[in-house]
This record gives structure tokens, C-alpha cells and sequence, in this order.
């Protein structure tokens, strides 16, 4: 990893307070109107006002000089547009927003102190972050400007994040990081952050995190309360894209992977869940197995169950659900290895014997994967 990035973290905190307290520049009406369907297009608005802003637009073409049609919207039609743009990481549009004519600065001026505290935070955030990954592979400086352009966030334990840093981040997640793909919060597990990633599953809202494929909490003490903050998160829509889950090194157990088994079998793009080390029994299993039919989790390729207290009995629950057509995509399966010596070359036989393109690997400390001759040769996150 590149050395992280040191800055002064007081600059630019007097030119954003004047960007919030005194009235912008932006006051053409037409400019703002084209703006708001820029964003309405972009998905930051909702679809159902394309209507009302395009008849606006229009009267504001015919009648530039006429009295601001947008004090015509009703309070909770402002509030939505408002929070449309209201871009923690560029505030600028909605602070022009609320000054396109007199009469919105005060209808608005609650909606702008949270929006410059969510500002005042993001900045804070990325400051703590120091510095990030571009779409060309860049490691660049953290700011509000290049955060919204990163695709691939990595927080290691040297990144000393707080939980109010992680409310912030799950923020930004909801719509304002659009081309993150990789999100990394790897080792987390010292201290006292035992409601670390807890706090960012709690503030995950619908949708949050709509490009993101890969998301790596790896030994971030990840417990049964975090657990069931992530599965209520997917269940609302959170992380839609999500082609690879690594919860790998996390003592959740049982009571852990029994609320995430159902979100996690419907997400439909999942490819690669990585379940080792997480404490996990035979009860686990068959929570995780129960059940399934032939659309959940339709896309799964890779399933990683070693390092967990197994028995041939927990392992051998996966059998039934390969043969109702479960998990069809299925190739590579890592179990740990079993008591008495040998068990386990029996029921990967067993398991072959329902699916023999499927290559199962038997692992434990210290070992790698045993690969097969189509293996991808994925490591086990």
C-alpha cells in the first residue's frame, strides 16, 4: 500500500463557511433548472419530478423575467429537490439552489446547517483517509473533490477511523460516491472498535452503495449485532451490485450467519462469499443451506467455509441443497479439514457425486487452497 498522504487540515474551512453563510452567485433561474435535470438524469432525483421540472423549465425559456416558479413547490416538493443536491463532498449546487431567487434561503435554512455539518464532516473524513485509489490507478491525495471520483477505498487499522468517521462514510455511500467500486476495511479488529463496521451496517440506507462489486470487512470484529445491522441493510436494498462479500476472520458464529443466510442468498450479481474463520457450526450451515431453491444465490461460483468448527455432518448439509439446483453456478467450495483423518475424502466424494464439476478444497491454518486443473486460483480472502 502507498504511503499514506499528510496534510493540513485546516485549509479551505473559511472559504467553505463563506460559501454557506452569504448568498451564491447562482442565481439564474434557467441554469438552475438545466442543473436539476442533469442530476435528475444522473439518478439523484427522484424520476417522478421530471414532469414538474420540465413544465418549469419551459415556462422559464418562455418567461425568464417572470417571479421564481420554483417558490410555486410546495415545501416537501423543495425538501426532495433539496436533498437531491444536497452533495456532502460538493455543496456548491445546492447552496446555488437555495439562492436561485429570494423567497428559498429561508424555506431552506435548516435543510443547509445539517448540509454544511455533513460537509464539515466529509472534509474531516477525508482528511483522516489521506488518500485514495482514481479510475487510472492513481494514488492520489484525499479531498472532497477526488473522493467522489475514487474506486477503491482502503482502511486499514494505520487509517485511524472513528464510528462517527463510519456514520459519515455510509452517507456518502447512499449517492455520492458513484464510481467506487472496492471498499476495504481490513484488520479493524484492535482496540476498541468492536461496533466499527456496526456503525457503518446501522447508517447503510436503500440502495447505499449502488456500484460497489467488491466488499472486504476481513477480521474488523464483526459480531452478531453487526451482523444483523449488515443483513437489514441488504434486505433494503443496499449494495445491489455486490459480485464479492469477504467476512472472513469475524466471530459472528451461528447467531451471525443465520441472519445474513436469507439477504444474502437473494443478492443477485454475488459471486465469491468468503465465510472462513467466523466461528461458524454445523447449525450455521444449515441455516445458510436451508431451504434454497434454484434462484438463491444464483450467480455463486466460489464459497469459503474453512477455519469454522465443522463436522461431515454440517458439510454434508450442502448436499441437499445441491441437488434441488441451489446455488447452480457453484465451482469451488473450500471446507476445513476433518476428524477422523480422511472424512473429508469422503464427502467430497458425496459432494461430487450430486455435482462433479465442482472442485472442493480442504484447508486449514496456514494452508492454501488445493487447486484443480480449472481452478481460477482465486485467493481465499
Amino acid at each position: 500500500m502507498a504511503a499514506r498522504v499528510t496534510r493540513s487540515a485546516s485549509g479551505g474551512s473559511r472559504s467553505t463557511d463563506a460559501m454557506f453563510a452569504e448568498p451564491h452567485q447562482y442565481r439564474n433561474e434557467e441554469r438552475m433548472m438545466t442543473k436539476m435535470l442533469d442530476q435528475l438524469k444522473n439518478g439523484r432525483l427522484p424520476a417522478e419530478l421530471l414532469p414538474l421540472l420540465r413544465n418549469f423549465h419551459t415556462a422559464v425559456m418562455e418567461s425568464p423575467c417572470s417571479r421564481c416558479l420554483l417558490l410555486a413547490l410546495s415545501h416537501d416538493e423543495l425538501g426532495v429537490i433539496f436533498d437531491g443536491l444536497a452533495d456532502p463532498l460538493h455543496p456548491v449546487v445546492a447552496v446555488a439552489f437555495s439562492s436561485t431567487c429570494k423567497g428559498l434561503r429561508t424555506p431552506l435554512l435548516a435543510a443547509l446547517e445539517v448540509l454544511q455539518q455533513r460537509h464539515a464532516k466529509a472534509r474531516a473524513l477525508c482528511y483522516t483517509i489521506g488518500a485514495i485509489w482514481t479510475h487510472d490507478e492513481t494514488y492520489v491525495d484525499c479531498s472532497c473533490a477526488t473522493l467522489r471520483d475514487a474506486v477503491k477505498l482502503e482502511l486499514y487499522p494505520e487509517v485511524d477511523l472513528t464510528n462517527d468517521d463510519m456514520a459519515v462514510l455510509a452517507v456518502l455511500l447512499a449517492n455520492w460516491l458513484p464510481k467506487l467500486r472496492m471498499l476495504e476495511v481490513i484488520g479493524n479488529d484492535v482496540g476498541e472498535r468492536t461496533e466499527f463496521i456496526q456503525t457503518l451496517c446501522e447508517s447503510l440506507g436503500r440502495g447505499a452503495g449502488p456500484s460497489i462489486v467488491e466488499l472486504n470487512f476481513t477480521c474488523c470484529k464483526l459480531r452478531p449485532a453487526g451482523t444483523k445491522a449488515l443483513a437489514l441493510a441488504l434486505r433494503t436494498g443496499a449494495l445491489p451490485k455486490v459480485e464479492m462479500l469477504a467476512l472472513g476472520g469475524n466471530c459472528f458464529g451461528n447467531q451471525g450467519v443465520a441472519a445474513l443466510a436469507l439477504p444474502l442468498r437473494k443478492l443477485p450479481a454475488l459471486k465469491e462469499l468468503f465465510l472462513w474463520g467466523c466461528d461458524i457450526g454445523d447449525e450455521g450451515v444449515a441455516s445458510l443451506m436451508a431451504d434454497l431453491g434454484k434462484d438463491d444465490f444464483k450467480a455463486l461460483t466460489r464459497l469459503s467455509l474453512y477455519k469454522n468448527q465443522l463436522s461431515s455432518d454440517g458439510i454434508a448439509t450442502i448436499i441437499p441443497a445441491l441437488k434441488a439446483g441451489a446455488m447452480p453456478a457453484l465451482r469451488h467450495l473450500k471446507i476445513p479439514r476433518l476428524s477422523p483423518a480422511g472424512l473429508e475424502q469422503e464427502i467430497k466424494e458425496a459432494l461430487n457425486a450430486v455435482r462433479a464439476s465442482l472442485a472442493v478444497h480442504v484447508g486449514d491454518d496456514g494452508e492454501t487452497d488445493v487447486e484443480t486443473d480449472d481452478d481460477d486460483n482465486s485467493d481465499d480472502l
